[in-house]
């Protein structure tokens, strides 16, 4: 039973249909499907994004019970369906509270400031929908879901970046933390703050220089292949934290500065992390031997890139009749790269499966002959 976890996967991805089709109901296609259209954040962030960080961090913790995690989490989807919100947000609580525990006992056997950082950002995971249980207002519950994968990706960078960061690396990481902590005292001031948007601000452009500089990204551009991919990714996912910054600071709570700077984050960011790390997080999550990478997963780069880019400049009023189209667009795009992954995840698999024939099939062979 190695695989256990795998049943979960249908359930996520019908988070992100659901949560794509949601979304360009929220915009003004007008589809043959009823969908809980006004719970768009909470599927795409909760359902989908959350339930794919308990699988990963609960898939590399030792005990198997971890597993209930996840499972609880992408449970919500059920109920989202169901058109019992409420209960969907207590599915999405007990997934960020299991989320936290994880990370605690990680922390408590291996210590690390990064795991802190990601600890920091479960929690702030849980006590957004916490929020949102109590209130069900979004614009109050955006900024600590916001704060939950921007700890939680940072938070991992620092990770893996901790084997560069030789040299005066305390005082490097002292840096980023300082940065990090401006985002949470952001985040605790009145959610349309103008000075609360200046510290997010500052936390999300400081803190993407700092990936820049000292993130592995741009060691991976100078090796070919998946390297290549990965780091070309993860740079671009830095600019468009760059950009989020940029519309915080001219307002992320006024008008279609709103959509501009949530969706640079999240399909900006976020999606980039996600596109850049898929290729060696499916793998272990699959249990494949093999890595899952081909050449056509840079289409759906461009194609994501091409279309947010489209999406952001609606905030200007002359293009915002076509919002439509760029929201159809992005999510065309993103559906598009995890069904380009499925394929070569199956064929990485036949791949995989051959490659142990034939050595079976030689080893029988030296065998006899001997």
């Amino acid at each position: 039973m190695k695989n256990r976890h795998l049943f979960i996967l249908p359930l996520v991805m019908l988070s992100l249909l659901t949560g794509i089709f949601s979304g360009w109901f929220r915009i003004g296609w007008n589809l043959p499907i009823s969908l809980p259209s006004g719970e768009h954040g909470a599927l795409m962030v909760g359902s989908f994004l959350g339930t794919l960080i308990c699988i990963e961090r609960s898939v590399s913790y030792p005990n198997r019970i971890a597993l209930i995690v996840p499972l609880l989490n992408s449970l919500s989807i059920v109920f989202f369906l169901l058109s019992m919100p409420k209960t969907a947000y207590v599915f999405l609580i007990l997934g960020g509270s299991g989320l936290t525990a994880i990370y605690y006992m990680v922390y408590v056997k291996h210590k690390g400031i990064h795991i802190l950082i990601m600890m920091a950002g479960a929690m702030c995971y849980l006590i957004g929908s916490v929020v949102l249980y109590n209130i069900s207002f979004y614009p109050s519950v955006v900024m600590w879901w916001i704060a939950f994968l921007f700890l939680t990706i940072t938070g991992e960078r620092l990770e893996l970046s901790r084997f560069i960061l030789m040299k005066n690396a305390a005082k490097k990481q002292s840096a980023l933390i300082f940065l990090i902590s401006l985002f949470i005292v952001s985040i605790l001031l009145p959610f349309h703050s103008t000075f609360g948007s200046l510290l997010s601000a500052v936390s999300l452009i400081g803190s993407a220089f700092w990936l820049f500089k000292y993130d592995m990204a741009k060691h991976s551009l100078k090796k070919p292949g998946q390297s290549f991919y990965s780091g070309l990714l993860l740079i671009t996912g830095y600019v468009w934290l760059v950009i989020t910054g940029i519309f915080f600071v001219l307002g992320a709570y006024f008008g279609t500065f709103y959509d501009a700077s949530l969706h640079a984050f999240f399909l900006g960011f976020v999606f980039m992390m996600i596109f850049a790390h898929a290729p060696v997080i499916l793998p272990a999550v699959l249990k494949l031997n093999i890595s899952p990478f081909g050449k056509s997963l840079y289409l759906w780069y461009g194609f994501l890139n091409i279309t947010l880019i489209f999406r952001v400049i609606t905030f200007i009023p002359q293009t915002a009749q076509y919002k439509m189209w760029a929201g159809m667009f992005n999510g065309i795009a993103v559906l598009g790269f995890f069904v380009n992954m499925i394929i070569l995840a199956v064929l990485a698999r036949i791949k995989y499966n051959h490659q142990q024939e034939k050595h079976v099939y030689f080893t029988a062979s030296e065998k006899i002959s001997l």
